[in-house]
């Protein structure tokens, strides 16, 4: 008999992986969404990718079976939920970046909170799980899942932390997509524009050839980065070649140099890109 957390584990895999071929990053967002709603047993899915402030920042939620981009129907919901409580009082002063439920970081004092009653009455949803992405960038990004009945339970906790490096990574995707799909913006944080106006998609670089890119930028080598895109070796060095001919670069150096000055890259990379003469 298979095993249901190793299987939740493998679709989430499968789905990073398929998302690097899509140009949609609303497609993107919500198989993603809909996929932790289906593990976790959540009714709704807030994504996470702004500052903690309760008057500033889009609040995108997915309720399950919904098919599309629910909103919050309530403008004291969409207050509270901006404000993060509980969740903004402890990822925003900490570094610990691992999945927490409300009634972890508050005990008792959760079901009783002004949040948990306003999600009650709006949402039909009783608790609410923090799954951040891992690192230390801010502001703190992620998902909070709500789920009616009991409290997610330690099975949820561990299926959260097995796949924060994959939500990541689609994280990364959905980044590099928006940037796609918006002319003259790059896909970093806050949508600055590109110096030289220049997208991925003006010089011809597939989705999966920027994944790689960023990859790259990294400093990791072929074989890592084709274990991070399950693909093979002679695959990533065939998307490298195709990258060092569109970004006219002899070596991976020269092309996340250029691709940082034409804004395709967040402009702290590259951190620790090898030499030319090194493998990959």
């Amino acid at each position: 008999m298979s095993d249901p957390a190793v299987n939740d584990y493998a679709r989430m895999l499968e789905l990073a992986v398929s998302l690097l071929e899509t140009r949609d990053p609303d497609h993107l967002w919500r198989a993603v969404a809909e996929e932790l709603m289906r593990a976790l047993g959540g009714e709704v899915v807030v994504a996470k990718d702004s500052e903690w402030a309760a008057d500033d920042g889009p609040v995108r939620a997915w309720r399950r079976g919904a098919g599309s981009a629910a909103e919050v129907p309530s403008r004291r919901a969409v207050r509270l939920i901006r404000e993060g409580y509980p969740f903004a009082g402890h990822y925003g002063t900490v570094q610990d970046r691992a999945p927490r439920t409300a009634a972890q970081l508050t005990g008792a004092r959760w079901r009783n909170s002004e949040t948990a009653s306003v999600l009650r009455q709006c949402l039909g949803t009783d608790h609410m799980l923090g799954l951040p992405l891992p690192g230390r960038s801010r502001p703190v990004r992620g998902f909070l899942i709500h789920r009616a009945g009991p409290d997610f339970d330690e099975r949820a906790l561990r299926y959260a932390v097995a796949v924060q490096p994959l939500l990541r990574a689609a994280a990364a995707q959905h980044e590099l997509l928006s940037g796609y799909a918006t002319p003259g913006m790059s896909g970093g944080d806050g949508g600055a524009a590109c110096p030289s106006g220049a997208r991925a998609s003006d010089l011809g670089l597939t989705p999966r050839e920027t994944a790689v890119l960023r990859l790259l930028a990294e400093g990791l080598p072929a074989q890592t980065i084709g274990r991070r895109l399950h693909v093979s070796v002679r695959t990533v060095h065939k998307h490298l070649q195709s990258i060092y001919r569109k970004l006219e670069a002899p070596d991976r150096l020269s092309a996340v140099l250029h691709a940082q000055r034409l804004g395709l890259l967040d402009p702290d990379v590259p951190r620790d890109v090898p030499a030319p003469a090194c493998s990959g």
